[in-house]
C-alpha cells in the first residue's frame, strides 16, 4: 500500500510542475531564475520531493514525510511548502577523483554488472557552522558503466532542518564517463537560520542506477564579538603643596 501511495504521489508531482529546483548551467554557475527548461532535470528531481517520494530516503520517516507533504502542498506553484528562505548556493565545483580503471578496481566492479552508482562520501564542511556563515556541501561518488561512453548523470541535494527544506533543493545535470568524482557546492546560511541539527541528503542518478547518502551538521548562533576592554581610570595625582621659601638672615 505504501509503495502504491509513493508511486501515485510521484506521478502527481511530476505531472503538475517541472520547476522548483535550483539548477546549474554547464559551467556550474546557478541558472538565473532558479530553473531552465533544459536544466530543470527533466522533472526527475522536483523540489525536494523526488528523493523523499522515490527513494532518496524511506518514505514515511520524519524528514521524508515532511518533504513529501511539502512537495504536494507546493506542487501547484513549484515551491516547497514551508521552505526556509535565505539559503543560497554558489558555483558547482567538480574534479575527477579516480579514473575508470582505478574506480573499477576500488569497487571490484566487473562490466557484466551493468551500470552502477556508488555514493561514497557526503559531508558538510565545517560540520559546526554559524548563522550568517557558509559551508561546503561535499560529495564523492562513482559512476561505472563498463565502457568509455558518457552517460547522463543527475545530482540532487536537499538540506533540511526541523522537517523543513532550506531554500530550494539543488540539482545538477551533466554527462560523465566511468570514474569517481568529487564535488563541492558552497552554500550561504542566512543570519536568521534556525539553530540545531541539519541533514544533507545527496542522490546521484543515471538512467539505470541510483544511490544516495545522508549526513548531519550543526548550525549555531553566531558568537557575540568579545567585549572591548575598557581602560580603568587612572587615579589623579595628589595635589602638590607649595614648599615655603626658607628665610635668610643677614
Amino acid at each position: 500500500m505504501a509503495r502504491k501511495l509513493v508511486a501515485v504521489l510521484c506521478l502527481i508531482v511530476f505531472s503538475v510542475s517541472l520547476s522548483g529546483c535550483a539548477t546549474t548551467n554547464p559551467d556550474g554557475a546557478p541558472s538565473p531564475g532558479g530553473s531552465t527548461a533544459a536544466g530543470a532535470v527533466g522533472g526527475a528531481v522536483l523540489g525536494g520531493a523526488i528523493g523523499a517520494l522515490c527513494g532518496l530516503i524511506p518514505f514515511g520517516g520524519g524528514i521524508a514525510g515532511a518533504v513529501a507533504r511539502g512537495a504536494i502542498a507546493g506542487a501547484a506553484t513549484g515551491v516547497i511548502s514551508g521552505a526556509i528562505a535565505g539559503f543560497a548556493y554558489g558555483k558547482y565545483e567538480e574534479k575527477l577523483h579516480r579514473d575508470r580503471q582505478t574506480a573499477e578496481a576500488f569497487h571490484q566492479y566487473k562490466s557484466e554488472q551493468g551500470e552502477k552508482v556508488f555514493v561514497e562520501v557526503v559531508e558538510v564542511k565545517p560540520e559546526n557552522a554559524e548563522q550568517g556563515g557558509s559551508v561546503y556541501l561535499n560529495s564523492t561518488f562513482s559512476v561505472l558503466t563498463g565502457n568509455s561512453e558518457p552517460v547522463p548523470v543527475e545530482i540532487s541535494q536537499v538540506v533540511m532542518v526541523q522537517d523543513k527544506v532550506c531554500g530550494q533543493p539543488y540539482c545538477h545535470k551533466g554527462e560523465k564517463i566511468s570514474g569517481t568524482y568529487a564535488i563541492a557546492i558552497p552554500m550561504q546560511i542566512p543570519a536568521n537560520a534556525p539553530n540545531g541539527k541539519y541533514k544533507l541528503m545527496t542522490q546521484v542518478k543515471t538512467g539505470n542506477a541510483t544511490d544516495q547518502k545522508v549526513c548531519e551538521f550543526v548550525v549555531a548562533k553566531k558568537a557575540a564579538p568579545p567585549a572591548t576592554p575598557t581602560t580603568p581610570e587612572q587615579p589623579g595625582k595628589p595635589e602638590e603643596k607649595a614648599v615655603p621659601e626658607a628665610k635668610t638672615t643677614g
